[in-house]
């Protein structure tokens, strides 16, 4: 196991039958935005990154609303013209993403979406409001795999998110909620991510 503890970041990494799980903890942060952001520029790269957010990630507590509406963010995605796709999903009270368990607030009546959306250093800027906001899954590609194929692979493995990861350079979740990154990688990336990290920290 490694632990890594400087100026309020925590990380430390654990191995299973899946590859490597590096925890990033960054509550302790000032500029909590800046660093997750840097972060998450610094891993894409020049790269395609498939960003995946789930309808029932947009409450927070016993909100009856989200602070958003699925449609507000499919409107924005239409306007900036953005590859996405959207999927409707089987409707369950909550939703459970590395450990984390969110309770669905909104009425019975009300649908449930998968969206996902092609994430790179261009358009970074158009959905900072939500990567700031939202818990989110990023799929970050480094094979060259075009904007369709990466949408096709979420349309195809939408149900099991978490065997989609395995196909990818790196799987990260942002859970917002606590301020932790976790990132299911390789051992040679999982080393390359905490270089990455702590250069991002170093440059706050």
């Amino acid at each position: 196991m490694f632990l890594f503890d400087r100026n309020k970041l925590k990380m430390r990494s654990e191995e299973d039958e899946e590859g490597i799980k590096t925890f990033i903890e960054y509550h302790g942060i000032k500029e909590k935005n800046r660093f997750r952001e840097k972060v998450l520029n610094e891993l894409i790269g020049a790269n395609l990154c498939l960003a995946v957010l789930d309808s029932r990630l947009l409450f927070f507590g016993n909100d009856e609303k989200p602070k958003i509406t699925f449609e507000e963010i499919i409107k924005s995605l239409d306007s900036s013209m953005m590859a996405y796709k959207k999927v409707e999903i089987k409707k369950i009270p909550e939703v459970s993403m590395f450990g984390l368990t969110v309770k669905k607030g909104s009425k019975k009546t009300d649908k449930d979406y998968v969206i996902g959306f092609i994430l790179n250093k261009d358009n970074f800027k158009i959905v900072k409001e939500y990567i700031n906001k939202f818990n989110m899954y990023y799929f970050i590609d480094r094979t060259g795999l075009g904007e369709e194929i990466l949408l096709q692979k979420l349309e195809e493995n939408y149900e099991e998110i978490d065997e989609l990861g395995k196909e990818f350079y790196c799987q990260i979740f942002n859970n917002n909620f606590n301020y932790r990154l976790v990132v299911l990688s390789g051992n040679e990336a999982a080393n390359e991510i905490k270089e990455i990290v702590n250069k991002c920290h170093s440059e706050l």
